[in-house]
Protein backbone atom coordinates (compact mmCIF):
# COMPACT_ATOMS: atom_id res chain seq x y z
CA UNK A 1 0.00 0.00 0.00
CA UNK A 2 1.06 3.55 -0.61
CA UNK A 3 1.10 6.23 2.04
CA UNK A 4 2.04 4.04 4.99
CA UNK A 5 5.22 5.88 5.87
CA UNK A 6 4.35 6.05 9.58
CA UNK A 7 4.03 2.26 9.74
CA UNK A 8 7.33 1.75 7.96
CA UNK A 9 9.10 4.23 10.23
CA UNK A 10 7.56 2.68 13.31
CA UNK A 11 8.79 -0.75 12.28
CA UNK A 12 12.29 0.47 11.40
CA UNK A 13 12.81 2.56 14.52
CA UNK A 14 11.14 0.02 16.79
CA UNK A 15 13.19 -2.88 15.42
CA UNK A 16 16.47 -1.02 15.77
CA UNK A 17 15.58 -0.04 19.32
CA UNK A 18 14.74 -3.63 20.25
CA UNK A 19 17.99 -4.89 18.73
CA UNK A 20 20.01 -2.27 20.59
CA UNK A 21 18.30 -3.08 23.87
CA UNK A 22 19.11 -6.77 23.40
CA UNK A 23 22.58 -6.69 21.81
CA UNK A 24 24.34 -4.34 24.24
CA UNK A 25 23.44 -6.26 27.43
CA UNK A 26 24.05 -9.57 25.60
CA UNK A 27 27.60 -8.54 24.67
CA UNK A 28 28.30 -7.56 28.28
CA UNK A 29 27.05 -10.92 29.58
CA UNK A 30 29.03 -12.78 26.90
CA UNK A 31 32.11 -10.74 27.83
CA UNK A 32 31.74 -11.87 31.44
CA UNK A 33 31.30 -15.49 30.33
CA UNK A 34 34.39 -15.35 28.08
CA UNK A 35 36.52 -13.42 30.56
CA UNK A 36 36.82 -10.36 28.30
CA UNK A 37 36.49 -6.87 29.82
CA UNK A 38 33.20 -5.73 28.27
CA UNK A 39 31.51 -2.87 30.06
CA UNK A 40 29.04 -0.12 29.26
CA UNK A 41 31.58 2.69 29.45
CA UNK A 42 31.52 4.31 26.02
CA UNK A 43 33.95 7.01 24.98
CA UNK A 44 32.91 10.61 24.55
CA UNK A 45 33.13 10.41 20.76
CA UNK A 46 31.00 7.26 20.59
CA UNK A 47 28.41 8.93 22.79
CA UNK A 48 28.47 12.10 20.68
CA UNK A 49 28.04 10.11 17.44
CA UNK A 50 25.13 8.18 18.96
CA UNK A 51 23.41 11.38 20.10
CA UNK A 52 24.02 12.97 16.68
CA UNK A 53 22.55 9.91 14.96
CA UNK A 54 19.46 9.93 17.15
CA UNK A 55 18.90 13.64 16.59
CA UNK A 56 19.33 13.37 12.81
CA UNK A 57 16.90 10.47 12.58
CA UNK A 58 14.43 12.21 14.89
CA UNK A 59 14.42 15.40 12.84
CA UNK A 60 13.99 13.45 9.62
CA UNK A 61 11.17 11.14 10.68
CA UNK A 62 9.18 13.53 12.88
CA UNK A 63 6.80 14.59 10.10
CA UNK A 64 6.42 11.18 8.42
CA UNK A 65 7.34 12.40 4.93
CA UNK A 66 10.46 11.91 2.88
CA UNK A 67 12.20 13.60 -0.03
CA UNK A 68 15.60 13.58 -1.68
CA UNK A 69 17.06 16.15 0.71
CA UNK A 70 16.32 14.00 3.75
CA UNK A 71 17.94 11.02 2.07
CA UNK A 72 20.95 13.15 1.23
CA UNK A 73 21.17 14.29 4.86
CA UNK A 74 21.17 10.67 6.05
CA UNK A 75 23.88 9.71 3.56
CA UNK A 76 25.94 12.75 4.57
CA UNK A 77 25.63 11.88 8.25
CA UNK A 78 26.71 8.31 7.45
CA UNK A 79 29.77 9.49 5.50
CA UNK A 80 30.61 11.98 8.28
CA UNK A 81 30.57 9.20 10.89
CA UNK A 82 32.62 6.88 8.66
CA UNK A 83 35.30 9.54 8.05
CA UNK A 84 35.31 10.45 11.74
CA UNK A 85 35.97 6.85 12.78
CA UNK A 86 38.49 6.30 9.98
CA UNK A 87 40.70 9.16 11.20
CA UNK A 88 40.15 8.55 14.90
CA UNK A 89 43.46 7.99 16.70
CA UNK A 90 43.93 4.59 18.37
CA UNK A 91 43.01 4.40 22.06
CA UNK A 92 45.78 4.82 24.60
CA UNK A 93 46.35 1.82 26.81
Amino acid sequence: RKGMMDLALGIAVGSSTQIALFVVPFTVVMGWALGEPMDLVFGSMNTAVMILSVLVVLTLVIDGRSNWLKGFMLCTAYVFCAVLYWYMPPPLE
